[in-house]
């Protein structure tokens, strides 16, 4: 099958030591021991979903045709060009990305999502400085809107900020305080490290194969109540998910706000778990 990546830094590999620890090269490993997978990569450091939006004309059109996986990555970007409305006010701060980067994410799927039997993941954005509230709240206002997207073209979310909760200080290549006073402009500590791409490779590997799973197989080795938090093949597209106590027991969640929760409730979603393929790995 045509993986295709698209994205921004991360995606390109920033932060990895070389191209064989880059998140995507790592997942296309993990998917060519279930089948043949060929990667297509677009995705630059420093790109915004607009500068993304604007290099698609270079895909060919067979890629996008016959893309079986596709993945989105995108946002960290525009989430620092809007960080200086965050500052004045949550409120504008929301305004500016749900006007300016939300129709820009909708129309890169529109363009993308060509082959009906694709499956199209959206990745959430981790915080690199979870003690910041104002990081917190700001990322969570930007994941919201990428729930939205995926729950408007029947995409599919991972939550890799779940997968990235409380431990970022082993997977964000740089990581200092945790605070948003240890942003630079060199060296600045937001992208992952070699255990930070191999993450974000899981996190999309067990969402692929629990979509491939059939609905009647049980995980080995999983108690019921993990297993629920397993795709739900509704005809709403919906999957469902463990109540928010377990979840953060599991994953030591960071609080979100209400609207970002709800936004991302909405969109297909697979919380923190091993696949059968991960077990005594």
């Amino acid at each position: 099958m045509i993986y295709l990546a698209l994205g921004d830094s991360i995606t390109h590999g920033y932060g990895a030591a070389d191209e064989e620890h880059r998140f995507v090269t790592v997942l296309t490993g993990r998917l060519n021991k279930v089948e043949r997978t060929s990667l297509y990569l677009q995705a630059k450091p420093g790109w915004t979903a607009e500068k993304l939006l604007r290099s698609l004309d270079k895909v060919p059109e067979c890629v996008v045709a016959e893309a079986a996986m596709i993945t989105l990555m995108i946002g960290g970007n525009d989430l620092l060009k809007a960080m200086p409305w965050f500052l004045d006010d949550e409120e504008a701060g929301r305004r500016k990305l749900r006007e300016s980067f939300l129709p820009t994410v909708r129309t890169i799927i529109e363009r993308m999502k060509r082959n009906p039997d694709a499956v199209f993941m959206i990745c959430t954005v981790y915080n690199p400085f979870p003690k910041s509230d104002l990081a917190q709240h700001a990322i969570s206002q930007l994941n919201g809107l990428l729930g939205e997207a995926a729950a408007e073209y029947s995409c599919i979310i991972v939550p890799v900020d779940e997968w990235y909760g409380g431990e970022e200080d082993t997977l964000v290549n740089g990581f200092k305080r945790g605070e948003l006073q240890d942003f630079r402009l060199l060296r600045n500590p937001i992208h992952p490290n070699d255990k930070g791409h191999a993450r974000i490779a899981k996190a999309i590997f067990n969402t692929y194969m629990e979509l491939r799973r059939p609905r009647n197989v049980k995980r080995q080795g999983e108690p019921p109540r993990l297993r629920e938090r397993g795709l739900a093949r509704a005809s709403n597209h919906r999957i469902g998910r463990a109540d928010r106590k377990t979840a953060t027991a599991r994953t030591r969640l960071p609080r979100r706000n209400s609207t970002a929760a709800a936004a991302r409730t909405r969109a297909p979603i697979l919380g923190k778990h091993e696949t059968a393929v991960d077990k005594g790995k």
